[in-house]
């Protein structure tokens, strides 16, 4: 049986309210699938994740004596 007599088949047994669901589902997943893909995995990282610059802008903030050797680790020197 392929996925489609399956699916089928499972749709078929179906009350009308929760065929109205799946239907919704199933438009979703169709429009999730022709969401925006950058041209030859441009910007994308080896995950499938699409990277996008500046989106920790101003969420970080480093110390005034980040450079500086904390006094714990001066010993080690």
């Amino acid at each position: 049986m392929t996925l489609q007599q399956q699916a089928l088949h499972v749709i078929n047994s179906l009350p009308d309210d929760k065929l109205s669901q799946v239907i919704q589902f199933a438009e979703y997943l169709s429009e999730k699938a022709k969401a925006v893909v950058p041209a030859k995995n441009e910007g994308m990282d080896e995950d499938g994740y699409i990277r996008k610059p500046g989106i920790l802008k101003r969420k970080m903030i480093m110390s005034e004596d980040f450079d500086e050797t904390p006094e714990c680790f001066k010993e080690y020197m």
